[in-house]
This record gives C-alpha cells, structure tokens and sequence, in this order.
C-alpha cells in the first residue's frame, strides 16, 4: 500500500509539473531585463483536516481563499515536497491586509469572514504540501485576534474579542479580562456587539495598566446563544517590541456561578522607536530651559521680592499693635453682648416650644385601636418596611430574612414603601382597620437602581464598573457575596432601563 500511495503522489507531482510548467513558459516570453511582478493565482480552501499540493517560485505566487462561517482557530502548514522551496504562508483579510505570517507554519484564531492564505517562496522554489487543521476545541472557548500583527510606533491595531462554540443554551453573562504590554501600547475604549441581544449591560474597569476587564450582560431575558464577536478595542503602538494580547473570559448561564474558559490570544509587534526618539529631545530642551531653575537661583527675584515685600511679616512686627489692639477689642465685643443675650435667648424661649412639639406628637391616633400591617417583600439584601402619613414616616420594621414582615400602627389609611439598597423601591397603599390585619400581596424588589434614582440603567452599570472585583459600596453588591463583579451586572441587566417606585397593590 505504501509504494502504491507513493506511485499516485508522484504521478500527481508530475501532472503538476507539465500545468505550471506551461505556465512558466508563458511568463518567459516578458522581456528578461524588465521585472515582472509575480503571477498570483488563486485557489480554493474548502475542506478542514485535508492537504493541499501547489507549487510558488519566484514569478508564481499562489492565494488560497477560506471562509470560515464561524469562528475558528486553525493551523496551516506547508512543507516542500519538492525542489529547495522553503515556503513563507502569509494570511490576510477580506481586503488584503496582512493578519499574521509564519515560515512553514500558523497557528492563529480568527471569527467568521473571507480570509486568505498567501503561499510564496521565503526562498528557492518548488512543489509543497499544504494542510489546513482545525485546533478549536469542540468545547466552548474564546479568541482573542489582533489586527494586523505588525504596526509602526503610532498605528493602530484592532482586537477582536469572540466567543467560539457557544452552547444551546447560551451565556446570560461574560467577564473577560485583556492582559497587554503597557508599556509598548494604549487601549481604547471597547465598542460592544449585539452578540448579548441589544442594548446590553457593560461594565469597564482597568485596575492596573496592562489591564482592561470588559463585563457584558443580556439585558431583559436577552442572552449570548450563537458564536461570534463580543467587543472589540484599539491599541496603539508607543514604543518598539512584542506584546502578547489575550483576553481570559467567565461566563454564567444564570446560576449566580462563573465558570473559566479556554482562550488562545496574538502578539503584536510594533516596529521603530519614534516615541523613544521624540521623548528625548524632549529632556534635553528642558536640559536647554532648565533656565528656569537656573533662572530660580536669579529671578528667585520673587522669593527675593518676597524678602522685600517681606515688609509684610516686617510690617506686621511694628503694627503688632493689632495684635494688642486686638486683645483690648476682644474683651469688649465677646464676652459684653454674647453673656447677655445667651442667657435670655436660649433658657427663655427654649421651655417653651417644647411645650408645642407635645401636642403635635399627640395627634397620633394611639386612643384608636391599633391594627396590624403584614406581607412579604423578596429582594437578595435586607428590606425595610415604612408606613407614611402623608409625607411623615409613622413606623418601620426590617423585615425577616425571608422578606416577611409584621408592623402594628394605629387604624387608618398610609402608604407603605419598601425599601433595600441597590433595589428599586415598591409603594403601594395600606388601610389599617383597628384590631384587624391588612395583609399585603408578595412582591420582589428589582435589582439595580444603585445610586437610588428610581432609574435603572448605564450609570448604575458604571458604578459597578469603577468599583469592579471589591466589597463598596454595598448598593453595587446586588447578589450580596461581598464582591462586586459580573454577577451583580447580570442582575442589574435583568431589569435594563426599568423605573420605580414598583406599584405594590
């Protein structure tokens, strides 16, 4: 079987030779003094896990399209079958830009689009064998593709953050955290898709340089269900080297439970040293007008002023009479009036209003028989139960950790507010009849209003942005485990854009 295998390769390599060789033939007849550019053909990558025969020199190039319908990370490698052909496999976009290259081989992660995978000679020529493999995992994963992989000090690459494999269910929620180079690029700010359904929660956070965390989470039900793009970002190059940029995600599908997944990411290099360059000019005109200190020594003439006009703190030696003037005024003024009129004011009138307080309190129906007010509100953080006359807080009870609660009050009509940080409060009506108990229908507070506007939406979502992976304020901790994370956006997300108070009849 091996020598038949071995008969039908080389009778392949031999029809091969008699195409391209006409080929050669026909790029003969140019002028051998004028250069020609290489003849590009184009072919078809269409089958995973398979093997590709071409062959490239000089004056022939070969460029293979792929479609890729989902997102993938994939290999390619080419090896010399025959001749002294050490390929060089360059893979571009849709519009030609380069993505990444390798001498013989790739390994690379890219989302759904039309790529290209250039075959040329990094030297010699010759026939070889190219194979295209699939490496995703068959479990999910995320991504992480800069493009292009190589910038000048000053350009701008683009990252794109995509999930693979997304299972049936979906992701409710996803927190991933970019790790890069901070000395040698900048990040912009992150541009989310609709992947989570429109209009998503984000939360940003950067705790460090060389970190950027980008929380997203479906707003109202809306959830990740299919693969493709997340987010994506800039980075701009600053100074020459190479930057590994990857980005590490955990999802959760709604269990109040994050879960790791695997994540392949890219290098980037940046070439030159411009802001190397321009920074030390910089230094050395200050070396130049570092007049200014040395002028500080000389036009200290303002210290050397102030010496002078120091005539101040000279002046104040002599009319330090102020200060004996100031003492003999200090008697007369403070002590004359303020002995006097403190006496008369503050005893005098004082028993007196608090005669008129009593009977404003007594108002209170306490003859009247009293009634009892119970319920149950559900929120995941303790919940405060107020009665209101009008605008007067009349009684308030915390309620059980379960959400009930029982409050007794005198018989009449109130309005009874329930309230818990972080949450959008309820409000509804209470008609309390003596000796009687009202009870009041189950409710569930909604998580999210975090600066307490009765408005869930972005600002709330900022908050637990700034304050990402800690314990304050409490208001951001919607889930109440004592960090704030994508946990607590997926909450707030659960009710994206609602507003309070929640009628409570």
């Amino acid at each position: 079987m091996n020598f038949k295998r071995r008969f039908q390769v080389f009778v392949l390599i031999a029809l091969l030779v008699s195409t391209f060789g006409s080929g050669q033939v026909v790029s003969a007849s140019s002028p051998a003094a004028v250069p020609q550019d290489p003849i590009v053909i184009n072919r078809n990558l269409n089958i995973w896990d398979a093997t590709f025969i071409g062959y490239v020199s000089s004056v022939i190039h070969e460029k293979w399209r792929l479609e890729l319908t989902e997102a993938h990370t994939f290999e390619v490698k080419a090896n010399t079958a025959a001749g002294d052909l050490v390929p060089l496999l360059i893979l571009q976009d849709a519009n030609g830009v380069e993505v990444t290259r390798g001498t013989g081989s790739f390994v690379t992660s890219q989302p759904t689009g039309t790529f290209y995978v250039q075959v040329q000679p990094d030297s010699g020529a010759g026939f070889y064998f190219m194979t295209l493999r699939d490496v995703v995992s068959t479990g999910p994963s995320v991504s992480t593709v800069v493009a292009p992989t190589s910038v000048n000090v000053g350009e701008v690459a683009l990252v794109t953050v995509t999930l693979n494999n997304v299972p049936a269910e979906g992701y409710t929620s996803a927190e991933f955290t970019c790790n890069f180079d901070a000395s040698l690029v900048s990040v912009g700010t992150p541009v989310v898709t609709n992947l989570f359904g429109a209009d998503p929660a984000v939360a940003i956070n950067t705790p460090q340089p060389g970190t950027l965390i980008v929380a997203v989470a479906g707003s109202n039900g809306n959830k990740a269900v299919t693969s493709g793009a997340v987010f994506t970002f800039s980075v701009t190059a600053l100074q020459a080297g190479e930057t590994a940029i990857e980005c590490t995600v955990r999802v959760s599908q709604g269990n109040n439970t994050l879960t790791s997944l695997p994540s392949t990411g890219m290098n980037l290099t940046v070439n030159g040293s411009g802001p190397t360059a321009t920074s030390t000019p910089a230094p050395g005109e200050t070396a130049t007008p570092t007049s200014q200190p040395g002028e500080t020594a000389t036009p200290t003439s303002q210290p050397g002023e102030t010496a002078t006009p120091t005539t101040q703190p000279g002046e104040t030696a002599t009319p330090t009479t102020q200060p004996g003037e100031t003492a003999t005024p200090t008697f007369t003024s403070t002590p004359a009036e303020s002995a006097t009129p403190t006496a008369s004011s503050t005893p005098a009138e004082s028993p007196t209003p608090t005669s008129t307080f009593t009977p404003e309190s007594s108002p209170t129906p306490t003859a009247s028989p009293d009634g009892t007010l119970t319920g149950q509100v559900i929120a995941g953080k303790q919940v405060i139960v107020t009665l209101f006359s009008g605008n007067v807080a009349v009684t308030s009870v915390n309620a059980n950790p379960d959400g009930t609660f029982s409050l007794v009050a005198p018989a009449g009509n109130y309005t009874v507010i329930a309230t818990a940080s972080g949450f959008l409060s309820a409000q509804g009506s209470a008609n309390i009849l003596p000796g009687n108990t009202t009870t009041k229908p189950t409710i569930t507070l909604l998580a999210g209003d975090i600066d307490g506007n009765n408005v869930i939406d972005q600002f709330d979502a900022l908050t637990i942005g700034i304050n990402y992976n800690t314990a304050a304020p409490a208001a951001a901790d919607l889930n109440n485990d004592s960090v704030i994370n994508v946990l607590d956006l997926e909450l707030l997300a659960q009710n994206y854009r609602d507003t309070g108070p929640t009628n409570w009849e």
